[in-house]
């Protein structure tokens, strides 16, 4: 960090200060304590390539520093009867499964929910009587897709 991004952060994190003093959701726990965080704040911008947000709010971030656009992987499953979302133990995970329902009248797909790979691949496994083994969440365990579509929202407005 050059000595001027230093310099730099010191006079926000003075005026963070200035304006939390006295704040009851300030909680200053060491000496230097916001410029200890816009120093993480700027070590998480030179990670993504994004500046932090310098913007003096006094009544804090509301525990949010930055949105960063990351790029997951998906995996969709749709099916006729999608009791659960399921995947061939073995074979590689995608970041984040979406399970959906065939509509056959409408030839088209319905999302039911989602799950992270990460939780499907620790999801017990089971033969669904085509002599493959398959990591399985049933439909009703999956997070919504409302909550996925405010994060790809989210996102959006990261832009």
């Amino acid at each position: 960090m050059s000595d001027y991004t230093k310099e730099r952060l010191k006079v926000e994190s003075d005026k963070r200060e200035s304006i939390h003093a006295n704040h009851e959701s300030s909680r200053p726990l060491s000496d230097d304590y916001e410029y200890l965080g816009l120093a993480g704040e700027w070590m998480l911008g030179e990670l993504c390539g994004l500046m932090p947000n310098l913007t003096l709010m006094p009544n804090g971030d509301g525990g949010v520093d930055q949105m960063i656009p990351l790029f997951f992987s998906f995996d969709v499953k749709v099916a006729r009867k999608p009791f659960n979302l399921i995947h061939e133990q073995g074979q590689p995970f995608a970041d984040i499964f979406i399970l959906g329902r065939y509509i056959e009248d409408e030839k088209r797909g319905e999302p039911i929910g989602w799950e992270w790979g990460s939780v499907l691949k620790r999801a017990p496994v089971k033969d669904f009587g085509y002599g493959v083994i398959n990591h399985y969440i049933p439909a009703g365990k999956l997070k919504s897709m409302e909550l996925l579509k405010q994060r790809m929202v989210a996102m959006k407005k990261a832009y």
